[in-house]
């Protein structure tokens, strides 16, 4: 579990300082979504509820947004990941990778449902179509690098850490 949230954290520490780094046509992909899909196991919906909500607990104490919102959207994040896995998709690759796009559209959607309650009225269809539908895209083509990487390398590595096959 030690190491699991350690990867976590380096995805975490992507998210705020490499983020620029990534910036393709304007769009970045979101990190957090990539280390939850690496990190949760297939049949602990409670491990992806509590490695959600604490990744988004200490992304609300270091971003700018409403405080609460991180954890919100984090903690759906991390059970709809699980729940994925375990009850509607099968364990391979390219599931995974779904996976990875249909929790970072969700998550970003609920982003702008809360943006739009509690800052300004935007247009959500056209901003989720605009805004989370490339980031979600973005997240996913990283993450099929990440496990064609580990495809290529036998996944010797991440079998070591815990990571592959979870």
């Amino acid at each position: 579990m030690l190491i699991r949230v350690f990867v976590l954290f380096i995805f975490f520490l992507f998210q705020l300082a490499l983020r620029d780094s990534f910036v393709l046509w304007g769009i970045t992909p979101n990190f957090l979504i990539i280390g939850l899909a690496l990190t949760v196991k297939k049949n602990n919906l409670l491990d992806g509820v509590l490695i959600g909500a604490g990744c988004g607990l200490f992304y609300d104490f270091i971003s700018y947004s409403t405080f609460g919102s991180g954890i919100l959207t984090l903690t759906f994040a991390g059970f709809l990941t699980v729940f994925l896995t375990k009850h509607i998709f099968t364990e391979n690759k390219f599931s995974k990778v779904l996976i990875v796009f249909l929790v970072a559209l969700l998550h970003g959607a609920i982003t702008l449902f809360i943006i739009n309650y509690f800052y300004a009225r935007i247009n959500i269809a056209v901003e989720i179509i605009r805004l989370a539908l490339p980031v979600s895209i973005y997240s996913a083509l990283l993450y099929s690098l990440l496990l064609l990487g580990s495809y290529f390398s036998d996944g010797k590595f991440w079998k070591k850490l815990g990571l592959y096959g979870a």
